[in-house]
């Protein structure tokens, strides 16, 4: 739900997910915003509230991640022979123009067809779009593979541009996934697969969640210790 306040002269904009929560969580996400995470029983005034009091707070957060944001793209340009991360293999990117956008791996080498190849924001929207297809096809045979195991089906199931998490689980079974996951070796995607089937089970992260998890995977935290390690690696 998206909403906007006013504190003195500044506006604030923010997104309001409403959840089985006791708390409030307050965050600033790159292209996204900032988002308040509320419980379900709160009023919308009393939200607005608590927004309006942090305006300031918040605004220098949303600047902040901005700033690293750029900071990050130029660390990392996109140009043809930018290296790639793709399943855990260091690939070189290769740009060609043409109509229809287009990626495909040769070898070490991902080719990647756009009309606008020197735009930097195309560029990268287009590698968002084409490995979120391979994304989704490899996450969808993983979960074809571990449902079974797990002895639960998700709901939808659905690729997303997430800022700060893996994957998740709604309450009513619907599962997102990082398209970023295609970037880690497939040890590391099928941990998360795992992990979020699991959370059909147990909607928490309680010793029977984890136990859950290393039942299917017993080296689980060595992926869960590689995504957090490469983090950063996987800058788009």
């Amino acid at each position: 739900m998206k909403r906007c306040v006013t504190a003195g002269t500044q506006r604030v904009e923010y997104t309001l997910i409403q959840a089985v929560r006791s708390d409030v969580l307050f965050q600033a996400l790159p292209e996204a915003g900032i988002r308040v995470y509320a419980p379900k029983y709160m009023r919308l005034r009393d939200v607005d509230a608590m927004v309006r009091a942090r305006a300031g707070q918040l605004t220098q957060m949303l600047r902040e991640v901005e700033a690293r944001l750029e900071a990050d793209r130029l660390a990392h340009p996109v140009v043809d022979g930018s290296p790639l991360l793709i399943e855990g293999r260091r690939c070189t990117l290769r740009l060609h123009e043409g109509a229809r956008r287009s990626g495909r791996l040769v070898g070490e080498e991902y080719h990647l067809t756009l009309p606008e190849p020197d735009s930097d924001a195309a560029v990268r929207a287009a590698i968002r779009s084409t490995l979120s297809a391979v994304a989704l096809r490899r996450i969808r045979a993983r979960l074809d593979y571990y449902v079974p195991r797990v002895g639960r089906a998700p709901g939808r199931v659905a690729i997303r541009d997430q800022k700060s998490r893996w994957g998740s689980c709604s309450q009513k079974g619907n599962l997102n996934f990082n398209w970023k996951l295609i970037m880690a070796p497939p040890q590391a995607l099928d941990y998360v697969v795992i992990h979020e089937l699991c959370h059909l089970h147990e909607f928490n992260h309680s010793p029977r969640f984890w136990a859950l998890v290393e039942a299917q995977m017993p080296e689980y935290e060595v992926w869960k210790k590689w995504l957090k390690t490469h983090k950063e690696d996987m800058y788009l």
